[in-house]
């Protein structure tokens, strides 16, 4: 798990200390003196973002959608994710500026909320996606009941864990210069095996985070195009979802890019001074990109989800309540809530 202030190699949700004698000399810049002046004032305003626009995604969600349908229940998970991810934030600020103080113990804790976190969001995308592709290309022989329904929300967090594993476990705070910082040490494994583990850890990034959910969208996509239906009906509903996982996985592929260009650089003729140094500060910037995903992806929600859009007004009393009724009939055929095209399963 990294805060960004080191000066070593870099993993998404960690700091490894692989740390080669070369890429070391050509460290020309203090990351600690980037990470205190730029980290603090961006990760507050992505926090401050984040828990507004979640917070009234769940009071939307619980208000207008009621929490009736598989994709809402999805969608709120989805959410519970970016507060996982999100409740890190002012740990990683105060690091930044001062140094870890808070013992092992709340490092892995730390550690793994925000792993769990971003594997949770990435699984819950994915999951929607699979979701709408059978609803749409199976329309009539596709149907989840509850107990299914919650069974799969648990499998889906399980994954999320799982994956999220080596953060949870093998963060631990360690000495650097003269402060402490919460990072993942490399488990007790021969000299040899070094690189192995450090190319693991990557390539678990490339795949899980960026490779398995763009074969998903592509493979899913382009069977709903090729069906009758989607021309002769507008699914707002798929659009919504295949928005939101197309912003989230552009945001962090640059930083999936630089992981692997960073981790593969001596096979790749990378190694030299200046191409460290590129590569260094590419990590950086891009890892704080990926990490603005909790505060965008309500937006997109809020945006172009129908009822939601027209629904905002009303949750800050701009709409009497009389007004919100007349429109509730019509919104029961919405494309991205109720009718024949949500073909969702109701609890």
């Amino acid at each position: 798990m990294d805060n960004d202030t080191s000066t070593t190699d870099y993993d998404v949700l960690i700091e490894d200390d692989f740390t080669d004698d070369v890429t070391e000399q050509c460290h020309k810049h203090d990351d600690k003196i980037f990470a205190a002046q730029f980290l603090p004032p961006i990760y507050s305003l992505v926090f401050i973002l984040g828990l507004v626009g979640n917070v009234l995604l769940v009071l939307m969600l619980a208000k207008y959608k009621r929490l009736k349908e598989v994709v809402d229940v999805f969608f709120l998970n989805t959410v519970i994710s970016n507060f996982l991810f999100l409740v890190t934030f002012p740990f990683w600020i105060h690091t930044a500026i001062h140094s870890w103080d808070l013992g092992n113990t709340m490092c892995k804790v730390i550690s793994g909320f925000y792993s769990v976190g971003y594997y949770g969001h990435m699984c819950f995308l994915i999951l929607l996606i699979i979701h709408r592709y059978l609803a749409i290309v199976h329309m009539g022989r596709f149907h989840l009941a509850a107990k299914t329904t919650y069974g799969i929300i648990t499998s889906t967090w399980g994954l999320a864990m799982l994956a999220a594993l080596p953060e949870l476990v093998l963060s631990q705070v360690q000495m650097e210069g003269k402060d402490y910082i919460c990072r993942f040490v490399q488990p007790h494994y021969p000299l040899g095996d070094e690189k192995f583990w450090k190319h693991f850890l990557t390539l678990k990034m490339n795949i899980l985070g960026f490779l398995i959910p763009l074969f998903v969208t592509i493979f899913c996509y382009g069977r709903i195009k090729k069906t009758p239906r989607y021309k002769e009906k507008k699914y707002g509903l798929f659009r919504l979802i295949f928005v939101m996982t197309l912003i989230f996985m552009g945001l962090w592929t640059p930083y999936n890019l630089a992981l692997f260009l960073t981790t593969f650089q001596e096979h790749l003729n990378l190694s030299n001074c200046e191409s460290s140094y590129r590569l260094d500060k590419a990590v950086q910037v891009t890892k704080i990109i990926g990490n603005t995903h909790c505060c965008i992806n309500p937006m997109v929600y809020g945006l172009l989800d129908e009822t939601l859009r027209r629904r905002l007004p009303c949750l800050f009393h701009l709409q009497n309540n009389s007004d919100g009724h007349r429109r509730e009939g019509a919104e029961q055929q919405s494309p991205t809530t109720k009718g024949p095209l949500y073909h969702s399963t109701r609890f």
